[in-house]
């Protein structure tokens, strides 16, 4: 016989390593239990289960694992032989007046023009009617039982210091920014000096040193390297970190809570799917008889108080991230930018409709989602030569003015740091009725190591007054 399964039934295929351990009162097609990846599979002898008089496997036999109920399964198989496509039309239902109460067999699967017949199996009737409802409320209620118990979860910003990783939540982590020269004058202990951040004096600590207690550690270099801005309740400061790796929610109950009195810096370790270990850490705690130095350091640098918490914070309702005065650099024959707080996503240019007897810039559209999303061929509408038919390979997709748009471009270059900007002077006549749209400039210094003025695109005018004026073409 031949059986065939849906491919997406089946998680994983796998010869049988160990022994299948019998459990005596079974049903008569379980062989088993197995092992597999410290997971316990029931293993269904399909042989058994069809009604066949010879059941048993030979060494070579393999194990499809299977999800039923939101379970898992193991099943018999002499051999896995292929993986293939099929029609539909290749289906042949069996009709109910053929099949008896148990109809495991759900169709057959014509192949080599009807020369071959595949039996599909239906994974809803593998086990009989009973044990099927019964596995079900199981499943059901596990499910309930768990999304009760992890109900509750927070969000960590998880990044790296030589070697580990470690987490803070999302409320103390304030903003992440490129790392620039900082300022040494104030370089004592695990305080490797201040930055300027929008004219505040902001106190950085050196993140080895804080957390490995190596006072001498040099701080992290590299492309990679990232300050972490964070909160306290008392101040602000920023942490230099090797690299900053994702935002992570984890649920309460999958925190592992070190001894008692082990170690009040940390609020326990979480074990990713991975098994990377991430140590989350009580900041309050750790920087704590750090705080008046650091407060120190910022009232010697700015006038205002720091007892309140800053006013350059800006805070949203879900306490994610910002990265302000970064832009992305993008092609488009020459080198343009967009703020990087204006950019929601970016996806590859595969999907564009073009919009029946219609020129112009604006003159296609793309399914984000469900969502219709009009598209700008920035080359296009900055006049730059190239035709309608020579596509872009990116959409920088942009949301302004309660409207979503995606900006048709070459190349993504890079993201670039630069605190400060600048007015346009003036520009070339073919920009000249565009002028709206790009009424600032920042320097960018390219690979080639020159240094370049770079527009930025202003996403709020483009759409308010080319987009959504009675001048859009």
């Amino acid at each position: 016989m031949e059986i065939a399964l849906k491919a997406e039934q089946v998680t994983e295929a796998t010869p049988i390593n160990g022994v299948i351990q019998r459990l005596p009162g079974g049903t008569d097609f379980l062989e088993g239990f197995m092992t597999l990846r410290e997971n316990v599979i029931p293993v269904i002898n399909l042989k058994r289960r069809f009604g066949l008089t010879e059941y048993g496997y030979g060494a070579d036999a393999k194990i499809a694992v299977v999800s039923i109920f939101n379970r898992s399964y193991g099943l018999l198989f002499d051999d896995i032989k292929e993986v293939f496509r099929a029609d539909t039309s290749l289906l042949s239902p069996i009709g109910k007046a053929l099949q008896a109460d148990d109809p495991i067999i759900s169709d057959l699967i014509k192949l080599e023009s009807g020369k071959r017949v595949v039996e599909l199996l239906d994974l809803n009737h593998l086990f009989h009617e009973g044990l099927a409802a019964l596995d079900e409320k199981t499943a059901e209620a596990q499910l309930i039982s768990e999304s009760v118990k992890s109900s509750v979860s927070s969000c960590y910003v998880v990044f790296r210091c030589s070697g580990q990783e470690y987490g803070v939540p999302v409320e103390c982590a304030q903003e992440i920014t490129f790392y620039n020269e900082i300022d040494e004058m104030f370089k004592t202990g695990i305080v490797a000096g201040a930055l300027d951040i929008r004219g505040k004096t902001i106190p950085v600590v050196n993140a080895q040193s804080l957390l490995t207690g190596a006072k001498t550690s040099p701080c992290f270099r590299g492309e990679d390297a990232r300050v972490l801005v964070l909160a306290s309740e008392e101040c602000s400061f920023g942490m230099i970190v090797e690299g900053v790796r994702d935002i992570l929610t984890i649920y309460d109950d999958e925190i592992l809570r070190f001894p008692e009195g082990k170690d009040e810096n940390v609020l326990g370790m979480y074990q990713r799917p991975d098994d990377q270990n991430v140590i989350l850490l009580n900041m309050y705690n750790l920087v704590c008889v750090h705080i008046d130095r650091l407060k120190s350091i910022a009232r010697l640098g700015s006038e205002d108080s720091y007892e309140q918490q800053p006013d350059w914070v800006v805070r949203t309702g879900t306490q994610h991230l910002i990265t302000e005065n970064s832009y992305l650099i993008f092609s488009i024959g020459k080198h343009f930018a967009i703020e990087l707080k204006d950019v929601q996503e970016i996806i590859e240019n595969d999907g564009v409709m073009a919009i029946p007897a219609t020129d112009g810039y604006c003159s296609g559209v793309i399914n984000l989602r469900g969502l219709v999303v009009p598209v700008v061929n920035l080359k296009q509408f900055y006049n730059y030569p190239g035709s309608r038919e020579d596509r872009g390979h990116n959409l920088i997709i942009c949301c302004n003015h309660g409207q979503t748009v995606a900006l048709e471009v070459d190349q993504i270059v890079t993201i670039h740091k630069q605190e400060q900007y600048y007015a346009t002077p003036s520009l070339e006549a073919q920009l000249s009725d565009k002028k709206d749209t790009a009424d600032r400039l920042i320097d960018y210094l390219n690979p080639e190591g020159i240094r370049e003025h770079v527009l930025v695109v202003n996403t709020h005018n483009l759409i308010r007054n080319h987009l959504q004026s009675n001048n859009s073409r």
